[in-house]
């Protein structure tokens, strides 16, 4: 297992330095960076590669552009370009997900099976993400706007909603068990524990931050299954005092009934 793990890490440092020459020493690309874990610094030997490179303004009109919103397809200019690297097994646009401006080319590589996030930006757009892994810049780049705070308002507003939704959550997530769900089962725990990242940003006066990393893991008994929802139950519970006394509403009183729903999975 080791030596598949460090022979897909080659191929992925591999592949990024082939990539990192090739686009640095290419006219058409100004600059590029690598956003997502490694840009946080909290790569694992399994990361994607979510690769931002800024387009110069005279191919950028070619190269940025949207013929469609999504879909398994690129444009042929686009797909010259990651054919570069390897021949694409999948290559899927999904261009909302590009919030700077400008292209998101899922391509996962065929000889590697290494996935790239292209992420194509004009440089009339463009500006230095936060929390990112500077490959190369041949121009100066703008740093990314400052976002404002959130207001006390919409902190209480948004602390207050995550509340309730994370009991609604709670109680309907006992009948995806009772139907046998358990796939929907643990993927709602995932929803819940997102209300409580949201709850905890909005008490500091911040927005929650995207992440992909979760605690919950797969519970294989019943014991353990019941034991995740209680300790999300706990942890929303520890929070709810600061959304009132932050001037939000919470429900009165809603952990009596999620544990009577609990009871059920005995019965």
């Amino acid at each position: 297992m080791s030596s598949l793990r460090e022979a897909y890490t080659e191929a992925r440092a591999a592949l990024l330095t082939h990539i990192t020459t090739s686009l640095q020493q290419d006219e058409r690309f100004v600059a590029a960076w690598l956003a997502g874990s490694f840009g946080r610094g909290e790569q694992r030997w399994s990361s994607d590669l979510d690769l931002h490179v800024v387009v110069a303004d005279a191919w950028s009109e070619t190269l940025c552009a949207r013929p469609w919103d999504g879909g398994a397809r690129t444009t042929e200019e686009r797909l010259a370009l990651f054919k570069q690297f390897g021949e694409p097994a999948v290559v899927y646009d999904a261009h909302g997900n590009n919030l700077v401006g400008g292209t998101f080319t899922y391509v996962l590589y065929r000889e590697s099976a290494v996935n790239v996030d292209w992420m194509l930006i004009p440089q009339s757009v463009a500006y230095r993400e936060r929390q990112t892994l500077l490959l190369f810049n041949k121009i100066t780049l703008l740093d990314a706007p400052v976002e404002e705070p959130p207001s006390r308002e919409e902190c209480i507003e948004q602390a207050s909603l995550h509340v309730g939704f994370f009991w609604m959550i709670a109680a309907s997530n006992v009948q995806n068990h009772l139907r046998g769900d358990l796939v929907q089962f643990h993927a709602l725990l995932q929803w819940l524990e997102g209300s409580i990242r949201e709850v905890r940003a909005a008490l500091k006066g911040e927005r929650a931050q995207f992440s992909k990393e979760s605690q919950i893991r797969i519970a294989f008994t019943l014991e353990e299954q019941i034991e995740q929802v209680r300790m999300l139950c706990d942890e929303m519970e520890t929070l709810m005092p600061q959304v009132v006394a932050l001037g939000g509403y919470v429900p009165s009183s809603p952990r009596p009934v999620i544990e009577m729903r609990l009871a059920l999975l005995h019965a």
